[in-house]
């Protein structure tokens, strides 16, 4: 990673343990990604998997860690040509926690869901996606998943297995249109309360409203999942996060002061929000770190340090963050809190094109933030997409945390590893220079452009 990064990294080690941030991981509070699977969605037409389960090899092994008779990975990084699908992979994974946490308390009778099939095929288009994921919650293997069109849920199911050998998987609750099945022990399954369930609304959902045991551990593993998708990002993440407790402020200087920004400070000032302005995804973000809506919005004065000849001394000079930083100042700073608590509370992190304004060496540093033992104990885990072919590096990445997003004959999404992607003669070499052989199209997932094709189009213009 380079001295830079690896002094980073000790760096970030030490404002951790300043800030008593070697916290006790419970285990009822544990939650990992096993896999995740998404099929009929955008671009993706047949069901493809996501996997953060290790392969048996040695390595990085500090990459991974034991969970039962898994072994899990901290990081994976996915690469692919515009417009491949690296992105809706991502997005595929935001919708179904966004349909997970509000379906039963914000949507309506009647309203739409939002969701968008394959739309490249006549029969696709006409069918319901699918969404499932595999989990820990505590010490307990969860696969949930749901199917469903803009009018209704046509499937949802929950099953459970415990983390110990020979364990058998068991159905605690399968919904087909208006037809359920319930195991003996799902509890919470309550007639009365399966009355008041919509055909546009989860299960799941509505018997987190009712304080079902089961149901509130899944819903909680999703409010867990930070995800970030079309380089959303703004400063006042940060902010609300330090406004509510949930991030020290004084980590956050520390952690800009060291990062190389010129910035020295900085001051945090209120001001007033038109809530009628707010964008979209911006609301969705606030949603991810306080879902009842109540937030502040602030003005954010970062201070410089400048030499003045006349005067013969040092002064500060202040800007405003919005109006004078950088895109990627800004950015870093928005990530500053979302990396504190993911890290922290040992949760789950989604960023799409995580490359975009930023520098590769910060990039580095996030990435060994999350696979360092020292900095990562509770084994957080990160998944970033990015055109950035200086990661894709064996003394960085195992060949099992490297993904590859690629359109087929169809223009459908396929995706797969780099260690399951098969060389014409055989199995990709553990010595192989994977960016390198990355850029001559071996593993496929770039675009293939000539250039004497634009140079003929060019000859055209008159």
């Amino acid at each position: 990673m380079g001295l830079f990064c690896d002094y980073f990294a000790k760096m970030l080690d030490n404002i951790c343990k300043k800030y008593n941030l070697d916290v006790k991981i419970k285990k009822r509070d544990v939650i990992m990604l096993v896999e995740f699977s998404v099929a009929n969605y955008k671009s993706f037409k047949e069901r493809v998997t996501f996997s953060l389960v290790g392969v048996p090899n040695k390595e990085h092994e500090d990459h991974t860690f034991a969970k039962g008779k898994f072994s899990l990975l901290k990081t994976s990084v996915i690469y692919g040509a515009n417009a491949s699908g690296k992105s809706n992979l991502i997005k595929a994974l935001g919708f179904m926690r966004s349909f997970v946490l509000n379906s039963a308390k914000r949507m309506q009778s009647g309203n739409k869901i939002p969701v968008e099939p394959f739309l490249l095929d006549s029969e696709t288009k006409q069918q319901p996606s699918e969404f499932e994921v595999v989990l820990f919650s505590g010490e307990i293997l969860y696969r949930y998943g749901f199917c469903a069109d803009q009018n209704a849920v046509k499937k949802e199911w929950l099953y459970s297995k415990k983390d110990i050998a020979r364990a058998r998987e068991i159905c605690l609750f399968f919904r087909e249109n208006d037809k359920y099945k319930f195991h003996p022990t799902f509890k919470e399954a309550d007639k009365k309360v399966i009355n008041l369930l919509r055909d546009n609304a989860l299960l799941i959902s509505l018997l987190d409203q009712f304080n079902g045991e089961i149901s509130t551990q899944i819903l909680k593993w999703f409010s867990k999942l930070h995800i970030f998708v079309d380089n959303e990002f703004d400063p006042v993440l940060t902010i609300n996060l330090i406004k509510q407790g949930k991030v020290p402020e004084e980590w956050v200087k520390e952690f800009i002061i060291k990062s190389d920004l010129a910035i020295s400070n900085f001051q945090i000032k209120d001001r007033k929000l038109d809530f009628n302005r707010i964008p979209p995804f911006l609301k969705d973000m606030i949603e991810q770190i306080s879902p009842d809506g109540d937030v502040n919005v602030y003005n954010i004065a970062t201070e410089h340090i400048y030499y003045d000849p006349k005067e013969e001394k040092y002064k500060i000079e202040n800007f405003d963050m919005a109006e004078q930083e950088s895109k990627g100042t800004q950015k870093f700073f928005s990530l500053a809190g979302i990396l504190y608590l993911t890290l922290t509370n040992h949760d789950i992190l989604f960023i799409d094109e995580i490359d975009a304004s930023l520098h590769s060496e910060l990039t580095k540093i996030i990435i060994k933030l999350f696979q360092s033992p020292e900095t990562n104990k509770g084994n957080a885990q990160f998944v970033f997409t990015t055109h950035d072919t200086c990661h894709l590096d064996r003394d960085k990445f195992r060949r099992d945390e490297i993904w590859f997003t690629e359109k087929d004959s169809h223009y459908a999404t396929d995706l797969y590893s780099l260690v399951e992607y098969k060389m014409p003669k055989g199995s990709i070499r553990k010595d192989a220079s994977y960016r390198k052989d990355y850029i001559k199209g071996k593993y496929g997932a770039i675009p293939f452009v000539n250039f004497s094709d634009f140079t003929e189009l060019f000859k055209k213009v008159k």
